[in-house]
């Protein structure tokens, strides 16, 4: 799945800041070393430590999926202590299904999200 979303910069900031505690306090409740982590959830070690410390400020819904699945927790729990779906922060997500998605790395899934921007800017402009 690739989960388009849009998030006002300053509330994305504020969640943020929850996510790295939790990620951390579920990945120690699971006796998990934050390389173990990555390596389960097949992301870079780098960015475990990132999320946890604050330094990632804007985790994709995809990262945020492959860091549920590793350590076994609902994915709309994360997405909610991410800012994504909380009532108090205005979002739109919307799944698209789109085979083979899941080969593509952050920069490539970035490109596609463009393009479903440019499509629609596309069809703006020709109604």
């Amino acid at each position: 799945m690739l989960y388009y979303y849009s998030n006002r910069k300053k509330e994305v900031h504020f969640f943020m800041s929850f996510l790295g505690k939790y990620i951390t306090e579920q990945r120690m409740a699971k006796n998990l070393s934050m390389r173990k982590l990555a390596d389960l959830a097949h992301i870079s070690h780098t960015e475990i430590y990132r999320l946890e410390n604050g330094e990632r400020k804007n985790p994709s819904p995809m990262i945020l999926k492959s860091i549920s699945n590793a350590l076994g927790i609902n994915f709309d729990e994360i997405m909610q202590v991410a800012g994504y779906t909380n009532n108090f922060l205005p979002t739109a997500v919307t799944q698209i299904s789109l085979p083979g998605i899941e080969d593509l790395d952050e920069k490539e899934l970035e490109e596609v999200r463009s393009f479903i921007d440019f499509l629609r800017s596309k069809k703006k402009f020709n109604k």
